[in-house]
Parts: structure tokens; sequence; C-alpha cells
């Protein structure tokens, strides 16, 4: 058994900020009456309070978040994704609609799709600290699962034993024993405000903060090169999409670095030669990507986030993708792509 990461779920900041067309008293009232609700317990009474103001004003982002929230605490988990799912989708720029579906999925134990989503949390707002701290336990989590997968085969591996130790000390957890699946992560049935990680002999929680009117996290913009460097991704992004649709698969694979990682774990070589397949296939394809979004990751890397609509005439899908850059002088090149949510 791995032990269990605390994950935190976030607070969306800036209440006024994302208003539309409702008077800043009745916003702040709304959010703050049905926050209150929740402190106290009465959940199905926060619920009926956001509820009957999105009815005048369904593009809110605070009650709509805080919606998200309640719904969890009912044990709504669906409702709940497609909540800060719809949020992500109309407010792109809004890092903690995806930092809470992390911890959705990370709670059901699907930790590559929570990484993607912290990932897609901190391409906009690079200085998240709660994305950050949910992102290491995510990888720890990983890490857990992959140390206990080669505990099963060689169950004399005292090097992976010690490992697993470390990651249960460092979690606050129990020391694993090796050999089983992950645990699922428990939820806190009320929504406290930020405490210590709980000590090792108590189960740890998926911590909810309270909420809070401090500002947003600015989001991330490409810096150093500026304009230029942001107008290249975006460039590549369209270019990208463009010789994809045109089924130009040699113009298409020259978008990608030597050394790009497929997610599934293939070879270079193999995923190339499935996406020439791929590709190839249908008789047309029609690829569209909006809402392109462009950060820098650190001096020599790039991220680009984009809604993304495939077509062909056999199949078609709508999502959120990423893909991240290397930026060498200039030279923009792909070295891993995935789908956000």
């Amino acid at each position: 058994m791995i032990c269990r990461h605390r994950f935190v779920l976030g607070i969306l900041a800036g209440a006024a900020a994302f208003g539309i067309g409702t008077p800043l008293s009745a916003l702040a009232g709304a959010v703050d009456e049905a926050h209150a609700l929740v402190q106290h317990g009465d959940f199905d009474g926060a619920l009926k309070k956001l509820d009957d103001f999105l009815a005048g004003s369904p593009k809110d982002a605070d009650a709509r978040f805080e919606r998200g929230v309640v719904l969890l605490k009912l044990n709504r988990t669906q409702d709940a994704i497609k909540t800060f799912t719809d949020l992500a989708h109309d407010y792109p720029k809004l890092p903690e609609p995806y930092n809470n579906l992390a911890v959705i999925y990370a709670q059901q134990g699907d930790y590559e799709k929570a990484r993607d989503q912290l990932e897609a949390a901190l391409a906009t707002a690079p200085s998240y600290a709660t994305a950050h701290e949910n992102l290491g336990d995510v990888y720890a989590a990983l890490a857990s699962a992959a140390y206990n997968r080669a505990l099963m085969l060689d169950q004399n591996n005292a090097g992976v034993r010690y490992k697993l130790s470390l990651i249960g000390r460092l979690s606050g957890g129990a020391t694993p024993t090796g050999g089983k699946e992950p645990a699922a992560m428990a939820v806190a049935s009320t929504a406290p405000a930020p405490a210590p990680a709980a000590p090792a002999a108590e189960p740890p929680v998926v911590a909810e903060e309270s909420f809070a009117t401090t500002a947003a996290p600015a989001p991330a913009a490409a810096t150093g090169e500026g304009d230029a460097v942001t107008t290249a991704a975006t460039a590549l992004v369209k270019s990208w999409a463009e010789a994809w649709a045109s089924k130009n698969v040699d113009g298409y694979l020259s978008y990608y670095a030597a050394d790009f990682a497929a997610e599934d774990g293939l070879s270079r070589s193999t995923w190339e030669q499935q996406r020439r397949e791929r590709i190839q296939r249908p008789a047309h394809i029609s690829v569209k990507v909006s809402k392109i979004s462009i950060a820098r990751v650190d001096a020599t890397h790039l991220r680009a986030t984009f809604s993304q609509d495939y077509r062909s005439d056999i199949t078609s899908n709508h999502a959120r993708k990423a893909l991240d850059l290397a930026d060498n002088g200039g030279d923009l090149k792909i070295t891993r792509e995935y789908t956000t949510r």
C-alpha cells in the first residue's frame, strides 16, 4: 500500500473581477452567504442560494466556482467535474478550476490526468503555490505506484523498499509495505481553513482552503523576447494545425523535436509511423485551434495551451490541448503533446 497524499483544493480569488452584469454588492452577498452556509454544513442550502443567484447571472465565475466546491461536498463528483471544466473553458486564464479538477482526478487515482490539469494551471499562473504543492504530491503518487509495481515483480528489492519508505515519510503517511495498488484519497467532510499536514498517525485528507478575496496570480506570459516569442509560438500552433488538416505529414512531423516524448511511451520512430497512418487514413481532416495561450516555462521552454476541434470522415472530438515547446534560439520545436482536460 502506498501512502495517501494531501491534495489542496484551490480558492478562486478576485471575486468582484468576474461578475458580469451584476452589482458588486449582490455578487459579494450571494457568494459570501453561500460560503457561510457551507461553513455551517448546510450544503443543500448553499447550493440553492448559488443556483438562485446563477439563474440571473449564469456567467459569474465566483458563484460557479463556489457551486463546484459545494457539489464536491454533496459527493456529486461528476457534476463538480462538469462545473470546473466549463469554468476552465470559459475562463482559461484562471488556474483554480484546473487545480480542483486535478484534486478530483487524484482522488479517483487518475494521477496522469491530475498531472495534466496541474500543468495547465501552472501554464496560466506559474506562481500558483497550491498547484505546485499538488503537483509534487502527484509526482510522489506516480513514483509510489511505479515502485509498488517494481516491488510486485521483485519482492526482495531492498532499494525499492527504501525508496517507498522515503516517499511514505515525505508525505506524512504510513510506511508503505509494497505490493498493492495505490490507496484512494480521503476527502475532508468539511471545508476548514488551511491547516498543517496531518501527523503520520492520522489519515491524511484532501483539505479545502476557505474563500479569499486576494488578487489572483497574474497569468504567465513569455518574457525576454516578449511579443516576438509569443507571436512565433502562436504561429507554430496554427501552422502545425494547418499541416495536420492538409494531410501534409512531412510538414506536420517537422514541428516535433528529435527527442519528442510520446505520452504512451512509444519510441519516436514507432510514434511517427503511427501518426503517418492515422493522418493518411481519413479522406479529409479539419483541425481548428482557438483560445491559444502562450506561457514561458523557463529560459528555454514555452507551453502553448489551446482549444482543438478535430473532425474527419471517421471521427471527431473537442479537447483542451497543450504543446510543450523547446526554444533553441528562436527555433521552436514540440517536445511534448497532451490533453489538459
